[in-house]
């Protein structure tokens, strides 16, 4: 069983709260945009999302953790994550690209810093490198996006 009690939950909750968020922005934003290809990648992406965050839950549940996640975290939205939304509703692909690299390279950060205060926990460790290289899977893929978007390929 999965050594997770109160103290240490709260770095696991908080992902839960970023992951949950970015997969509403990514479904809401491959229904806005006009690019038929990134409404793809973002729609995968935001599926993604929601994989993490349900295994991270289950792994919550596994534990018997019963620290809920309180109103606080629920209503936590990165800055980044908000200047997406801002962007796609004016319809700006470039900005909307921006916004989601912005968006998972703070993920990234949130990673670093959940690992880091999970160091002792070997099997939420591997679960996190494993989420965090999809994040950075999916950086990858947006930046070069990116590219070829703004070198018209």
């Amino acid at each position: 069983m999965v050594n997770i009690n109160q103290n240490n939950s709260e770095p696991i909750y908080h992902l839960i709260a970023i992951l949950e968020d970015t997969k509403r922005v990514y479904l809401k934003a491959a229904e806005k945009i006009k690019d038929e290809v990134l409404s793809v990648l973002l729609e995968s992406f935001g599926y993604q999302r929601g994989r993490y965050s349900k295994e991270l839950q289950q792994l919550l549940r596994q534990s018997g953790a019963t620290s809920p996640i309180d109103q606080f975290t629920l209503s936590l939205l990165h800055r980044s994550w908000m200047h997406l939304k801002a962007a796609f509703k004016f319809g700006q692909k470039e900005a909307v690209i921006d916004a989601c690299i912005k968006g998972e390279e703070a993920a990234l950060e949130n990673y670093t810093l959940a690992l880091q205060q999970l160091q002792d926990n070997d099997e939420v460790k591997i679960l996190l490198l494993q989420q965090a290289n999809g994040i950075t899977t999916v950086l990858n893929t947006i930046k070069e996006f990116n590219g070829k978007t703004n070198t018209g390929i």
